[in-house]
């Protein structure tokens, strides 16, 4: 094999191993997701709002796909609020949008509630989207504040706009 052969074969061999490196990386799907440390924070947060408010609050934390990452149940919740409160965070996380979005438009729409319920998700206030960079890296999902204060916001929103809140620094990225 002459010189000239012998580096065209290890260019055109280089060149295979390059394409075949970058398809593989191609396949590869890297999302920004809410770590455990900030979904306890953030839960532990909202929690504790609801619990110096007279309630007993369960309080869900998802990633961005809707997987459970941290759910806190206080002494004395509900039985109900376990499920509502996932149901609420996965909501808001596949939806990317406000539970009480969807209750306002549900008033308009009264079968959105029956079609999201049949497939898992509910048109109850207490779900938020968590938001880095533009992007839902996951939701909160309030259950067992109900009610609303003199403004008119559910208890369960501001207990999960608070959790939101003292995640807030690390959310600036």
């Amino acid at each position: 094999m002459t010189k000239s052969n012998l580096t065209l074969s290890v260019l055109s061999l280089t060149a295979l191993l390059s394409m075949a490196s970058t398809s593989s990386i191609a396949n590869v799907v890297n999302e920004p997701t809410i770590s455990l440390d900030m979904a306890l924070k953030a839960a532990k947060a909202a929690n504790d709002r609801c619990l110096k408010d007279g309630f007993k609050p369960t309080t869900t934390v998802v990633d961005q796909r809707g997987q459970m990452k941290v759910q806190l149940n206080s002494d004395g919740a509900f039985p109900h609020a376990v499920e509502t409160s996932y149901r609420k965070a996965l909501t808001a996380a596949s939806r990317r949008e406000a539970t009480s979005i969807i209750e306002a438009e549900n008033e308009h729409e009264p079968q959105l509630g029956a079609v999201f319920n049949e497939i898992g998700l509910i048109t109850l206030s207490g779900g938020i989207p968590i938001y880095y960079k533009e992007q839902v890296i996951g939701a909160i999902g309030v259950a067992g504040a109900p009610g609303e204060n003199d403004e008119g916001i559910e208890y369960d929103d501001i207990c999960a706009e608070y959790g939101i809140k003292s995640i807030s620094e690390e959310l600036k990225g």
